[in-house]
C-alpha cells in the first residue's frame, strides 16, 4: 500500500469513527443510532460514551459545558442491532445543568450515565506535573511495534491484534506482548487522531471520551504478567467517570498517564490524567473493570 493510500485509508477510518456521532432524533429527548457499531464481538465502550455525551449535548443551553461525566457499563453491547438514547432533564440551573442518559437495545439498557454542565466562570487553578516523558516524535506507534511480532501472533487472533485505529497511539514503555511480565502498574501513551478534527469542542470532548476507554483498565494486569493475549482470561469494563478540566484542543499531541492503585475480587481499578504537549492537565478519568483468569 502507498503512502498515499495509507493515509487515505486513516482518514476514512477517523471520518468514520465521527460518523458515530450523528445521532437520529426520534422525538424530544430520544436519539437513535442506527449505523455500523464498532468492537469486537460486543460494542466498544468508548462508542456508547462518546454518543450519550452528544445525545446530551443536544438537550443543554449552548453556553453550559460538560465537565463530568459518570457512567455504568450495564450488559454487553450487541454488534448487530441499532442503539436507542434517552436523555433525562434531571435539572436546568444558572450555573450547572444535570443530565442522566440511557443506551437501550432490545427494550434493555445497556448503559447508563449521569452528565454534569457548567457555565465558565474565574476561580483557583492548580495542577499536578505532567510525567517527564519523551515526546511522541521520537517513540513508534502502537501498530508499528506490534507490526514487528506479527508473525508469532496467532493466524485467528491477528486481525483484532493488527487492527487499523482512528488515531496514533505512541507507547512511552513498549509491552511484550507475547511474554508480559510482572511490572509496575504504569503507562504513558501518546494519541492524535489519524486526520483533522473539525473545530466543533462537543466533537473535541466526545471523541477524548472515545479514545479514553483504549488501555484503562488493561494497566491493571501489568502486576500480575497477564494481558488481552492471555489465554482464559477474561475482561469488560463496569464503570468509566472522566472529568473535564480546560477546554479540548484533539488535533494535537495528547498524553494519557495510567496508574492502576489496587486490584481484587476480580476488579481492576485505573486512573488516568491527560496532558497536552506543553504540560497542561485538561483532563481525568477512572474506570473499574472485571478481570478474570479462568481456570483451563
Amino acid at each position: 500500500m502507498s503512502e498515499d493510500s495509507a493515509i487515505k485509508k486513516s482518514k476514512s477510518l477517523l471520518e468514520k469513527t465521527l460518523g458515530l456521532f450523528e445521532l437520529n432524533k426520534i422525538d424530544r429527548d430520544i436519539y437513535s443510532w442506527t449505523g455500523k457499531n464498532v468492537g469486537w464481538a460486543r460494542i466498544f465502550g468508548g462508542q456508547v460514551m462518546a454518543q450519550t455525551l452528544i445525545a446530551a449535548y443536544k438537550t443543554v443551553k449552548e453556553d453550559h459545558h460538560a465537565h463530568s461525566f459518570h457512567s455504568y457499563f450495564l450488559r454487553p453491547g450487541q454488534m448487530d442491532k441499532p442503539i436507542i438514547f434517552t436523555v433525562d432533564r434531571i435539572r436546568d440551573g444558572k450555573s450547572f445543568t444535570t443530565r442522566n442518559v440511557k443506551a437501550i437495545q432490545e427494550g434493555e439498557a445497556i448503559f447508563s450515565c449521569s452528565i454534569s454542565f457548567q457555565k465558565y466562570e474565574k476561580g483557583f487553578e492548580h495542577q499536578i506535573d505532567m510525567p517527564d516523558v519523551p515526546m511522541p516524535e521520537s517513540l513508534l506507534t502502537e501498530y508499528e511495534i506490534r507490526q514487528k511480532i506479527s508473525s508469532d501472533i496467532d493466524k485467528d487472533l491477528l486481525p483484532m491484534f493488527l487492527k487499523k485505529r482512528e488515531l496514533q497511539m505512541k507507547p512511552v514503555e513498549e509491552m511484550d506482548y507475547l511474554n508480559p511480565e510482572k511490572k509496575p502498574p504504569y503507562r504513558r501513551v501518546w494519541l492524535k487522531p489519524e486526520g483533522e478534527l473539525p473545530e466543533d469542542p462537543v466533537i473535541h470532548k466526545a471523541f477524548l471520551l472515545y479514545a479514553s476507554d483504549m488501555g484503562l483498565i488493561a494497566t491493571a494486569n501489568y502486576p500480575h504478567g497477564v494481558n488481552f493475549l492471555t489465554k482464559n482470561i477474561q475482561m469488560a469494563s463496569l464503570d468509566h467517570a472522566m472529568w473535564f478540566h480546560k477546554e479540548i484542543d484533539f488535533n494535537d499531541w495528547l498524553l494519557y498517564a495510567i496508574d492502576s492503585p489496587a486490584s481484587g475480587n476480580s476488579r481492576g481499578f485505573s486512573r488516568g490524567s491527560i496532558y497536552t504537549k506543553s504540560g497542561e492537565l485538561i483532563a481525568s478519568c477512572t474506570q473499574e473493570g472485571l478481570i478474570r483468569l479462568w481456570p483451563e
